[in-house]
């Protein structure tokens, strides 16, 4: 039962899968950017001497959240280096081997299962006595009869590597008994999460400039050289829509084969959370994380002709993209075309294609602008959330940056020694800077409306340091803070790069009372307790359906091949998360969901939906089993009635169909219940006093046809009772299938009705009246009679 890992909640299914151009983080282009950032790393970038926590701290208050602070590096103490003097196979299992080790201190023996290793490699070596992070301690042990005196170590084993198919082999002039820590220092590694509308610290630079407004100093960086002049010969670029792509840089560049990436970077890189996947590819994930700009890399010999194009894909166009994904393209997607068809979609990932290989000599560097809205529905339909398309898809990017990124590239492919030849660049388009308005700042309002005195010095230093600039009262923002359009934005901004220990804790004097969507929200927190307090769990599913997945409303912009619809009932999630559960052995549930469908002329509905299988009480030695039926959905439903004034009559009350149940895999029976949640005013409790004066009870023995329900029975009572009946219950229900007692057909019902008054003694004569009037309302509207009349 799912409930048992997730007490009172239940998670609908839901994946977006995609890879990027190498890249490997992934998560949806309109949610947080979620970036590792190596604390050694930023500090070239800025002077900061404090501890991470520290920093962690600074960035927090300012509005940036580090969501965790964690080290790499070897992770388990005690770890050395040793050689393998003598490997053979083990005489009883044929999967291990058996090796004589050398630390430095005399050889050990040593089983094995890896497969990966030779007589002379030099390993990590782990004696008896070492302790591992999961608990695991080595001791000396026999193997299948074979005696082991340690373990010899993967990468993985020692945290360096999420997985690893072997030992992790050192070069072989690694000096024996040296301790992997030393090999493997660790490095302190802070993960942020960079919001939606802050594209612009998606990247080292971007950070060490927000430190440098909180009062970290910034040290000063180099700028990359200047590449050769020169147009590139032999090869052209061209755009056809420059709104979508206003500037595209391509770099024509040979380099030496048999290159790998510096260890430095490597190690950096693995830190940030990335594999490295050969130079090529790691010096443009290098310089997407140290500034925030995106790029690829061309093999030139795996293109079609000399010209690249950057235009609209065709109907019909597929693309095998690195992320392993097979896209099939629209006319509206964005595409990078050569002679034979697509060779990358526009921000989002590259081609296999196209791509380059540890073999390719002739390279082409991309390094453009594209617009934001053409990468992000992309991305969208195609759930390839890359990080290219997570920073394209926002926006905000400096239009310097595609320059500067292009001869940071080069500059670290020279460093590397793998560049042989700079033959130049063909450009199409020019940088566009997007046109700032200065926003006005009245100081005054602004602390009237924070509710502190502001330091004003300060600030105005602290928005030079973001990028402001001040012009006659009014203060112009930079081209990557495209979020800050208006005077409350800067507002924002003075809160965040305040001390947040400053801003006095009162309560808004203009502050309104309880609200509609306060009210919403009080009675969906209340039926929540209800239902839990009764029994139920509650499902959460997405709103956002397949094509395939019942009704639904289709969205002009699918959010992905699992998301192209606004599902129209809660039940169909019920259904599934249902079917999970009864799959694996818990038949009995009890669910629940609250949460918005779409309605007709495409408004919104917020729906309250029940569903339950299986048996309405757990077994129990002093009464029987019992399963659920329809009064168990009714009779909570009509609790949910009483209790709360926005539940009304339910628009489904009824089980499962035998489509519905084969849809999602379910045999059982399965009762559900829908309906909506309108807005909700108090309802405050009534209080009856209780009457000091004697009640009258009447019993009536009823047959009416049995195709008539209670509940028009009781609607024909209370349309013309009094008000002093207290209730109407029923006590007696039977049927005669020989028809001797009552006729066939029909049914005998014995109902109880009450009467009190809060003023006086009830006669005789006005309760028979009452019932008079009763029998008469039941006779005409349930064709009632009483059993004496037959």
């Amino acid at each position: 039962n799912e409930a048992a890992h997730c007490p009172r909640r239940f998670r609908g299914s839901g994946s977006a899968p995609g890879s990027d151009r190498g890249q490997e983080k992934i998560s949806s282009t309109t949610a947080s950017i979620l970036m590792k950032v190596p604390l050694e790393w930023l500090r070239e970038w800025c002077h900061w001497s404090g501890s991470a926590t520290e920093l962690a701290d600074q960035l927090t208050q300012s509005g940036t959240e580090v969501v965790s602070i964690s080290a790499t590096g070897c992770q388990v103490k005690g770890i050395v280096t040793a050689k393998i003097v003598e490997k053979k196979p083990h005489p009883n299992a044929d999967r291990l081997t058996v090796c004589s080790v050398d630390d430095g201190t005399g050889a050990r023996q040593v089983v094995c299962g890896a497969k990966n290793h030779n007589a002379g490699d030099i390993v990590p070596f782990a004696k008896p006595g070492t302790v591992f992070p999961d608990g695991m301690t080595i001791k000396v042990a026999k193997l299948r009869g074979e005696s082991s005196e340690g373990m010899l170590c993967s990468a993985k084993e020692l945290g360096l590597a999420e997985d690893a198919e072997g030992l992790l082999l050192l070069p072989p002039t690694t000096p024996l008994g040296v301790s992997m820590e030393s090999l493997y220092p660790g490095e302190t590694v802070m993960e942020v999460e960079i919001t939606s509308n802050r594209p612009d610290l998606a990247s080292i630079a971007g950070l060490a400039r927000e430190l440098s407004a909180l009062g970290v100093p910034s040290r000063s960086i180099k700028l990359p050289p200047a590449t050769p002049e020169g147009v590139v010969k032999g090869w052209r670029v061209s755009i056809e829509d420059c709104k979508a792509c206003p500037h595209y840089t391509l770099s024509a560049l040979t380099v030496k084969t048999g290159v790998d990436s510096p260890d430095w970077m490597k190690k950096r890189l693995m830190a940030a959370g990335f594999r490295s996947l050969g130079l090529l590819v790691d010096v443009t994930n290098y310089v997407l994380l140290e500034l925030g700009q995106p790029s690829h890399v061309f093999d030139a010999e795996r293109l079609d002709g000399t010209t690249l194009t950057v235009r609209k894909a065709k109907a019909g166009e597929i693309l095998q993209g690195l992320d392993g994904g097979k896209h099939g393209l629209a006319p509206d997607d964005l595409v990078i075309a050569d002679g034979k068809g697509v060779v990358a979609i526009a921000g989002v990932v590259g081609g296999v294609d196209s791509s380059v290989q540890s073999s390719s000599r002739r390279i082409l560097l991309e390094v453009a602008s594209f617009h934001a809205g053409f990468v992000r529905k992309t991305s969208r339909r195609l759930s390839a959330s890359t990080e290219s398309a997570k920073r394209f898809a926002r926006g905000g990017l400096d239009s310097a940056l595609v320059e500067l990124a292009r001869r940071r590239i080069v500059q670290l492919l020279q460093e590397a020694g793998a560049l042989e030849k700079y033959e130049g660049v063909a450009l199409a388009g020019s940088p566009v800077v997007p046109p700032c308005k200065a926003v006005p700042l009245r100081w005054e309002k602004a602390e009237k409306i924070l509710g502190f005195s502001l330091e004003r010095g300060r600030l105005e230093k602290q928005f030079v340091a973001l990028g402001f600039r001040e012009e006659k009262g009014a203060w112009k923002p930079p081209q990557w803070r495209m979020d800050v359009v208006e005077e409350v934005d800067l507002l924002e901004e003075l809160a965040r790069l305040s001390d947040q220990e400053k801003i006095p804790v009162i309560l808004d004097s203009q502050a309104e009372g309880r609200s509609a969507e306060d009210g919403n929200h009080l009675m969906a927190r209340g039926i929540r307790a209800f239902l839990a307090e009764r029994g139920y769990f509650e499902v959460l599913s997405g709103a956002l359906v397949k094509a395939d997945e019942g009704k639904a409303t289709r969205l002009s912009l699918a959010a992905g091949p699992d998301a192209v619809g606004y599902r129209q009932s809660l039940l169909p999630g019920l259904g599934r998360a249902a079917a999970r559960n009864i799959s694996r052995g818990g038949i009995d549930l009890k669910l629940f969901e609250l949460g918005r469908v779409s309605a007709t002329g495409g408004q919104e509905e917020l729906r309250l939906a029940l569903l339950v299988s299986g048996r309405e009480r757990a077994v129990h030695w002093q009464e029987g089993e019992s399963g659920v039926d329809l009064f168990s959905v009714q009779g909570i439903w009509e609790e949910l009635r009483k209790r709360f004034s926005g539940v009304n009559q339910p628009l489904a009350l009824r089980p499962l169909s035998n489509e519905e149940k084969k849809a999602v895999g379910i045999k059982a029976s399965v009762w559900v219940a829908e309906g909506i949640l309108l807005k909700s005013e108090p309802k405050p409790a009534e209080f009856l006093a209780v009457s000091s004066y004697p009640g009258v009870q009447r019993d009536l023995a009823l047959v009416m046809p049995d195709r008539v329900s209670f509940a028009e029975v009781e609607k024909a009572i209370r349309q013309v009772a009094p008000t002093e009946m207290e209730g109407c219950q029923v006590f007696d229900r039977f049927r005669d299938p020989q028809g001797v007692k009552v006729p066939v057909g029909f049914l005998s019902l014995g109902c109880r009705l009450q009467f009190r008054s809060t003023g006086r003694t009830l006669s005789d004569e006005e309760v028979s009246g009452w019932e008079r009037q009763i029998l008469q309302s039941l006779s005409s509207r349930c064709e009632a009679k009483l059993r004496s009349v037959l």
